[in-house]
């Protein structure tokens, strides 16, 4: 304590918890599962990447002639990112914040490098990235002003020997790349913790990797669904006896109209760019993709109708909600129906721009997915609803109830709308719109109500079919 003014009083500094601390913390609140990749997957999208790979590297890899600094940065085994982005200056701001995130000035990006990021102290104690021409290593069981520590690219093969490069990163980092000083993509890598430590006393081992990879495939062949920037998303697996690495399961999008859909989607990122995700009209975006997922000799196609839908805020605010003039928080919305008639994959999910996990609470009963940039629970894995304990004055439980009952419902009108469109014009089968209808008698609470306002505006529609007079009527006529 000290009295530094000159009077009566005493004053001291509120204790905060050290770094390490502050991790171990972190770590308690995301799982050690499919959900690391999904965060590192969610970067590579906010970067605005077509491809990211992620590779299990096995190889027992030392390099005793690497400078001491980096000896413990460049071993395996090891988990390896690559996408196709640059880290931008946020990007190296945000990946040596703690606990923030630069989303909170960005309303438009998922989450970088903020506290989802952090889980990949689950596995390691070694973060190194290289990007642009930079090389980041970062090590929180160091002094807290040492943690993070920089190296220009141009000048790694003075502290990394060139043999020690190609080994490690040779399959993307490549010799004309170190000589420029310019990587033009992100790569990650992560050693395997090979020994308890300050940060975790896990000490994690290939078959680990194995359980984050086949968490991951849970939900892989949806997680190209709704999201505007990546393509291919890649899990690879390297062994010391194998001349090349191989792919256990591959997503991307697929099919004639890729160009087509590509186009789309990069107009709406600039749409929502240019008005920071507060538009003056309501936005909205339609188009199909085709999903591929190949896991060994499995190789599946699915066909997804996509609706993007960005209201005014005015219209899911009111005037005395003064919380949410909160602009970090946009109310974002997507549908995904099946064009395949009475699909069984289309078993109404929660999305968070990737899927929630598959439990119970994030289905809807619904035929189609729901996307919305709702606020989630600590560990990202559910949306926070109205509960037994909580108010239903609480902010967060208020935007979500309003991002369903006013945007996304409004977003499923839209979609059922084209749908529409399209079957009186015999380019979507009757069969594949009446798929997207919702049926009252599997629903419940909100998704029930949701369901009934739809199904009002339906009743003025010419949505019933008369073989005999070959056209569509309302229930009216």
């Amino acid at each position: 304590m000290a009295s530094v003014r000159g009077d009566l009083f005493q004053y001291n500094r509120i204790r905060t918890a050290t770094v390490v601390q502050q991790l171990r913390q972190i770590l308690t609140q995301y799982p050690d599962n499919g959900t690391i990749i999904k965060e590192l997957v969610q970067n590579a999208e906010d970067a605005g990447a077509s491809r990211v790979e992620v590779v299990h590297d096995t190889r027992d890899l030392h390099f005793p002639d690497a400078h001491q600094q980096l000896i413990h940065f460049v071993q395996g085994p090891a988990l390896c990112i690559y996408n196709d982005s640059l880290f931008s200056q946020d990007d190296w701001d945000g990946i040596c914040r703690l606990s923030d995130s630069i989303k909170k000035n960005d309303p438009l990006k998922i989450g970088r490098f903020g506290l989802g990021f952090k889980s990949v102290f689950h596995m390691t104690d070694h973060v190194t990235v290289v990007s642009g021409g930079k090389v980041l290593l970062m090590d929180p069981c160091q002094p807290e002003d040492e943690m993070c520590c920089w190296l220009d690219l141009r000048r790694l093969t003075s502290v990394l020997p060139p043999h020690a490069c190609q080994q490690l990163w040779g399959r993307y980092l490549t010799a004309e790349h170190l000589q420029r000083g310019h990587f033009p993509a992100t790569l990650f890598w992560f050693p395997l913790r090979q020994k308890p430590s300050q940060v975790s006393r896990t000490i994690y081992s290939s078959s680990h990797i194995t359980c984050l990879f086949k968490s991951f495939g849970v939900e892989a062949s949806y997680c190209l669904i709704f999201l505007t920037s990546l393509e291919t998303i890649i899990l690879k697996q390297v062994t010391s006896s194998a001349r090349a690495s191989t792919t256990l399961h591959e997503v991307l999008l697929v099919g004639g109209n890729l160009a087509k859909v590509r186009k789309k989607r990069e107009d709406f990122r600039q749409q929502l760019k240019q008005c920071n995700g507060s538009p003056s009209q309501p936005l909205s975006c339609n188009y199909e993709i085709t999903v591929r997922a190949v896991q060994g000799k499995k190789n599946e196609q699915q066909t997804w109708r996509i609706l993007h839908y960005l209201p005014i805020r005015s219209d899911v605010c009111t005037l005395a909600d003064e919380e949410f003039e909160d602009e970090s928080h946009i109310p974002l919305v997507g549908v995904a129906a099946s064009t395949q008639a009475n699909d069984s994959n289309a078993q109404g999910h929660l999305f968070c721009f990737l899927p929630l996990p598959l439990d119970p609470s994030n289905m809807t009963g619904l035929p189609v997915h729901l996307n919305a940039s709702f606020i989630l629970d600590h560990n990202r894995r559910h949306v926070k609803w109205r509960t037994a304990e909580s108010s239903d004055q609480q902010f967060d439980v208020r935007w979500n109830e309003r991002l369903v009952s006013v945007a996304a419902m409004v977003a499923y009108w839209k979609l059922l709308e084209a749908g529409l469109q399209e079957a009186q014009q015999h380019l979507l089968s009757a069969s594949a719109w009446y798929s997207m209808l919702p049926a009252l008698t599997r629903l419940s609470g909100r998704w029930y109500d949701m369901a009934t306002t739809v199904w009002r505006t339906l009743a003025t529609m010419p949505i019933i079919y008369s073989e005999e007079e070959q056209q569509t009527k309302t229930f009216l006529q």
